[in-house]
């Protein structure tokens, strides 16, 4: 077997890229792909492994609250991470405002 065939091969087994699909694809997508592909089976494997960690809680707890196999993050860092960066931002756009910049051209003329 080629390498293309190989290749193809793979496509078909872990993307269900049809011939013309593979085909149309650099060889960079391809491996990009392949890639994100792999990234996305261990997500899953780690999604199980924690489903399995938390049915394993769940069976040794006297009486599990569902708080206790599982806290929702809360948007309250990300809300304060933003108004960080808003006020980082206008902070940045006083700083700036006190400079004049202007065109090369208008320079060239001046001259």
């Amino acid at each position: 077997m080629t390498e293309v065939e190989r290749q193809l091969a793979d496509g078909w087994r872990y993307l269900r890229l049809t011939p013309a699909e593979f085909y149309r694809l650099t060889p960079r997508e391809f491996q990009i792909m392949m890639r994100m592909e792999r990234e996305h089976l261990h997500d899953e494997l780690e999604r199980a492994a924690r489903i399995a960690l938390m049915h394993e809680q769940a069976a040794r707890a006297k009486r599990p609250k569902l708080s206790d196999l599982y806290k929702r993050p809360t948007n309250e860092h990300n809300d304060e991470t933003l108004a960080d960066k808003a006020e980082a931002a206008n902070h940045a756009q006083e700083w700036l405002a006190q400079f004049t910049f202007e065109s090369r051209e208008k320079n060239k003329e001046r001259r």
